[in-house]
């Protein structure tokens, strides 16, 4: 083979790569803007069965061996989760989310990752993730309110847990046991104040 053959066919050989990655990734664009529709009517475990063909499409699975998991389908998969009420995987896909460059996605992928660590009462580490939201998006309201609401949320645990509560509540407890006698009967409902 001549040098001009072997150039024609190294330039065939990397025009039908290029070709098969764009292909790649018109369609994981066009099912994740397909997503979205089937998320509005309530279609979870449909969107999520796009999504996983998505991935064993063979020109994904080369993409991905290439490069790590896209990020935007991970958030996706975890919206999708998150709406199945599958807090684990929905936190894994939200954590492989954060990884990416792209500010406004990682803000949103921690955003819904502390609302699911929010949900199950860990208040500090919400409130954390939160305040890495608003280090990205300072101007974002509803992580402004989610942390007052987690640092709301963890003063009324630790009071709750306070040693004076505890006291509080043992006082209260005995006044309750102390024999108070049958010198004055009042057939009435007693009132008792505290």
């Amino acid at each position: 083979m001549s040098g001009k053959n072997l150039v024609k066919l190294f330039l065939l050989t990397l025009a039908c790569l290029l070709v098969l990655y764009s292909y790649g990734y018109y369609k994981k664009y066009r099912v994740l803007a397909v997503l979205e529709g089937k998320i509005k009517m309530g279609k979870y475990k449909d969107a999520l069965a796009s999504i996983q063909e998505l991935q064993n499409f063979a020109i994904i699975r080369i993409i991905e061996k290439l490069e790590k998991e896209d990020p935007v389908v991970a958030y996706n998969k975890g919206v999708l989760y998150t709406l199945m009420e599958n807090k684990k995987k929905a936190g894994e896909e939200y954590r492989k989310a954060m990884e990416t460059s792209d500010p406004t996605l990682k803000a949103r992928a921690i955003y819904n990752n502390a609302n699911i660590i929010a949900t199950d009462m860990d208040f500090s580490t919400a409130a954390m993730q939160y305040a890495e939201v608003l280090k990205i998006d300072a101007n974002d309201f509803q992580a402004k309110k989610n942390l007052e609401r987690m640092r709301l949320g963890e003063q009324q645990f630790n009071t709750m847990f306070s040693p004076e509560q505890q006291e509080r509540e043992d006082r209260i407890e005995a006044l309750k046991l102390i024999p108070w006698g049958t010198k004055y009967k009042y057939s009435g409902e007693q009132k008792i104040r505290w």
